[in-house]
């Protein structure tokens, strides 16, 4: 059953492609040598245009060798093919529609067919996990007067930010793929939502002001990408769009590496090496445990002594996602405020009472819980802000903008080693039972922009653009046990990472060299993205890109980037536009 359902998947992209290249075909035959004469007919025949691109992306691991816990070692990490098509139409005077259809071929790669493998504890591979396929976006615009309502799957972006996440809270992202190769924009999933935006009056100082709405009900299908090792979230495809794609693990080219950390001296030897979904061991006292009262209590995939729940937030009017967003231009200050209701694309592992106990040896009983991935739901507030910065003399002729936004992000959820009877309350009651614990948050973003700034000492026939952005999260009832779950990696109070991008181009556009890093005092990680574009003078058509994804530090389990320590790699691609009419 499950496998008709894929074919009757499978078939819809095909079917939509089919029905498009029809619609064109008949298009172009009214618009040349058709009844209808050129620049006549219908407006949806005359406005209707299909562009998009073929691209192809080859990459090496630099040293494969370095990437321990992957136990077969190749040098090809990635041979990505893909397909994008966009169609939009002027379907009447009033009304807008665009189709974005997508295509991911990649072959089977040793990685992924090597997760069957005892030392992984699991028999479940995921060689096809990255062929995607569907319709990615598809909206329609309508337009009454100051109203405009977009309503279908869509991409919204209410924050300033380059490569961060701060008023940004939206749309989910694609972790499975998105490590050095593809940016900010690319990595969000669309949405089914209403979104409307209504333009309003000035008023003094204030002009450009519109409020802005969007309301997500939550019947996102997911049918490609969610095949994951441990079938985590198998019967769930419904509803599995409404949270973030995360690398295939065990096996997986971009999985991050696993903690394998034990726990302090007192405790049980025991450490996660073993545990995927979510990665977490607790050493807990519980009655009927042998002396001192120690068990072992697992939480995580297949090889545990149970499976971890993932609860995926159904499509209800409690799990509905809301936002409002007012935007304004005060002199040279653009701003916006905005209110969100929504839920947490990660998630955290709940526990829940003891079930059931059973015995892994003639003195050692293991007492099983069941524990859960949630999405903790949360209400937060935020603004933007930015503006040209007029500098004074020759510093005048640098243009310079300023960006600033902040998020606060009402009763955020955490991890926590407090859980009663574990070794890190002294093995008593206090605690959190859950696991989780709650507090308030805020995210925050200030940078600084050289747009487009005229550099005759470096291009003659180009400009020079710079960014640099600090973002920083600060938790305010902050505790030294909170965690990232799924590892042992304590949550820092303050936490603070820089992004640093230049930029040039010379032989007008012909060559585009850019240095990119983001930098975190956390294991003084630094993830270096360098890269050249190169597009023939004669055509834009085509264009090929060289880049680099380095990955320096020394917290080689570090949640900032760390855990991808081992994957530097050298990459080269190609892409072909098209426009069919």
């Amino acid at each position: 059953m499950k496998q008709f359902r894929g074919l009757k998947l499978a078939a819809l992209p095909a079917l939509t492609v089919a029905v498009l290249a029809g619609f064109a075909a008949g298009a172009c035959y009214a618009q040349s040598a058709g009844p209808v004469a050129a620049g006549t007919g219908p407006l949806f025949l005359r406005t209707l245009h299909v562009t998009g691109f073929l691209q192809n992306t080859s990459s090496t691991w630099i040293d494969s060798e370095a990437i321990e816990y992957v136990p077969t070692k190749n040098s090809l990490a990635s041979e990505r093919n893909l397909i994008q098509v966009d169609v939009d139409d002027e379907i009447t005077e009033n009304d807008y529609l665009f189709a974005r259809l997508t295509g991911v071929y990649e072959p089977s790669y040793p990685f992924e067919n090597s997760c069957s493998n005892a030392n992984l504890g699991t028999v479940d591979c995921n060689s096809d996990f990255y062929n995607a396929y569907g319709i990615r976006e598809v909206w329609l615009n309508h337009r009454a007067g100051p109203l405009r309502v977009f309503v279908g799957r869509q991409i919204v972006a209410w924050g300033e930010s380059l490569a961060f996440r701060v008023v940004d809270q939206i749309n989910p992202q694609d972790f499975s793929w998105a490590f050095g190769f593809v940016n900010l924009e690319n990595s969000r999933n669309p949405l089914w939502m209403f979104h409307p935006i209504l333009n309003l009056p000035d008023a003094g100082p204030l002009s450009s002001n519109f409020a802005e709405l969007i309301y997500v009900p939550g019947f996102d299908l997911a049918y490609t990408q969610v095949d994951y090792t441990d079938d985590a979230i198998d019967g769930q495809d419904q509803v599995a769009g409404r949270v973030n794609v995360f690398p295939a693990t065990p096996g997986g080219r971009f999985a991050i590496r696993t903690d394998t950390r034990s726990f302090p001296a007192g405790s049980v030897p025991f450490n996660n090496a073993l545990a995927f979904a979510p990665p977490i061991y607790l050493v807990r006292a519980l009655a009927g445990c042998p002396p001192p009262g120690l068990c072992a209590v697992v939480a995580g995939g297949e090889v545990g002594i149970f499976t971890t729940d993932v609860a995926i937030p159904r499509a209800t009017w409690g799990n509905s996602q809301i936002g409002v967003r007012l935007h304004t231009l005060a002199f040279n200050t653009e701003m916006a405020a905005i209110w969100l209701w929504n839920h947490e694309y990660s998630p955290l592992i709940k526990f829940d009472p003891e079930q059931i106990s059973a015995p892994s040896g003639p003195t050692v009983p293991f007492r099983q819980e069941r524990a859960r991935e949630i999405f903790p739901q949360y209400m937060g507030a935020g603004v933007t802000a930015n503006r040209p910065l007029y500098l004074p003399g020759a510093l005048s002729q640098l243009p310079f903008v300023v960006r600033a936004e902040a998020f606060y992000k009402n009763h955020a959820a955490f991890g926590t080693l407090n859980i009663p009877g574990d070794v890190f309350v002294g093995f008593g009651p206090a605690g959190a039972p859950s696991g989780i614990v709650r507090s308030d948050e805020v995210l925050w973003l200030f940078a600084l922009d050289l747009d487009q700034a005229y550099a005759p000492w470096l291009t003659s026939t180009g400009n020079l653009t710079a960014n640099l952005e600090i973002n920083g999260t600060t938790i305010l009832s902050y505790s030294h046990r909170m965690i990232n779950q799924g590892s042992f990696e304590h949550i820092y109070h303050n936490d603070v990472s820089l992004l640093f991008s230049i930029g040039t181009s010379w032989l007008w556009g012909s060559v585009t060299p850019n240095w990119s890093n983001i930098y975190d005092p956390d294991g003084q990680m630094l993830l270096l993205f360098p890269t050249v574009q190169v597009v023939p003078p004669w055509s834009n058509k085509y264009f090929m890109k060289f880049g680099y994804v380095g990955v320096l530090g020394t917290n080689k389990f570090g949640a900032d980037g760390g855990a991808f320590k081992g994957k530097s790699l050298l990459y080269v691609q190609f892409q072909y536009n098209f426009s069919l009419m």
